[in-house]
């Protein structure tokens, strides 16, 4: 028979654990998301700043593709989640949605475009911090691919060598989600979120 010290213990347990759950999935998901729009945010102003000191034209086809890029980044962010990034996939895949650009082909031919290497290179810079920032949100929402990425990491040691545990931790999200989801498809999700 359960006595009422035990009883109370039991109950409080109990509310402990609702309460965690609360905040594991209610709170902490919105400070993810707003973390990561933060962060996105950050990474858009440095791009306008930079176009701003006159490194390359407002009206460039490869900086407005990055803006937009960005731009439905932080309106996707919501969507950016693994379950949903799989049942795109499917989409694709059975040809229920068809995407109607391919945001990667129409960058890749901008970026041949520029006039400068130097221009270039800070765009394409830009443009992989920003697929970082995609990916840490992708990941960190997934048990699945946390895990993954863990499994990950001794692969790379294996592949890369042992040359810098910060290193491979930085590539280690990276190389796990785009053998999990075409990346490709990411961005172009977040090019027709900012048309829409």
């Amino acid at each position: 028979m359960i006595d009422a010290k035990n009883l109370s213990l039991v109950l409080q347990s109990c509310a402990s654990i609702a309460l965690i759950a609360v905040v594991l999935f209610k709170f902490w998901s919105e400070a993810r998301l707003d973390a990561f729009r933060q962060r996105m945010f950050q990474l858009r102003d440095e791009l306008f700043d930079y176009a701003a000191d006159g490194s390359i034209s407002f009206d460039d086809p490869a900086y407005r593709l990055l803006r937009q890029s960005m731009n439905g980044a932080i309106r996707y962010a919501h969507h950016l989640t693994f379950f949903r990034v799989c049942v795109t996939m499917i989409e694709i895949q059975l040809a229920v949605y068809v995407p109607k650009r391919d945001w990667s082909q129409d960058w890749q031919l901008a970026l041949k475009r520029l006039p400068s290497d130097d221009a270039r290179n800070r765009l394409e810079a830009f443009h992989s911090r920003a697929m970082q920032l995609m990916v840490g949100r992708l990941v960190a929402g997934s048990p699945a691919l946390l895990g993954l990425v863990v499994c990950s990491v001794p692969i790379l040691i294996l592949r890369m060598g042992w040359l810098n545990l910060k290193t491979i931790l930085s590539k280690a999200p990276m190389f796990t989600v785009s053998h999990v989801v075409d990346t490709r498809m990411l961005e172009n999700e977040a090019a027709a979120a900012a048309i829409a």
